[in-house]
């Protein structure tokens, strides 16, 4: 699998080593991308970006999820994206997202605008999923 979530034993310490780097090793510049399941799909796309102060879900993966408007929690959020450009977000919905052998009840802000990830899953999640996230290594480890 080219992307990895990784599960710590050791207490209370996340480390990567060299031998964890994917094979272009330190000259690759890829954004880093995992695979989790939702419901019966498996979502293929998702960026971790801990520079992103939301999580948000594009409303293409939505209806791939067989998700409606009225499970759309009405809410709306101005977001800016990578390009300085803004939008609103169309509300929010709870996705539960299974990563290994866990379970996480994710908050997405849904946008209405053509993206290159199916989910983004930034700080909020990062943070309550008490993850760390290495682009460099391409992989994502949480205790």
């Amino acid at each position: 699998m080219e992307n990895m979530v990784g599960q710590v034993l050791e207490s209370h310490k996340i480390t990567f080593h060299e031998n964890e780097l994917p094979p272009k090793g330190l000259s690759h510049n890829k954004a880093l991308h995992i695979t989790v399941q939702c419901e019966n799909y498996f979502i293929t796309m998702i960026l971790i970006d801990g520079g992103s102060s939301l999580n948000i879900c594009p409303f293409v993966t939505l209806r791939t999820l067989g998700k409606r408007l009225h499970e759309i929690k009405y809410g709306v959020i101005n977001v800016k994206a990578f390009d300085d450009s803004q939008t609103s977000t169309i509300g929010e919905i709870s996705l539960c997202l299974q990563m290994g052998p866990t379970w996480f009840d994710v908050d997405f802000q849904g946008i209405d605008v053509p993206a290159s990830y199916d989910l983004l899953l930034g700080r909020p999640w990062i943070h309550a999923a008490g993850t760390v996230a290495s682009t460099l290594h391409q992989a994502v480890k949480f205790e």
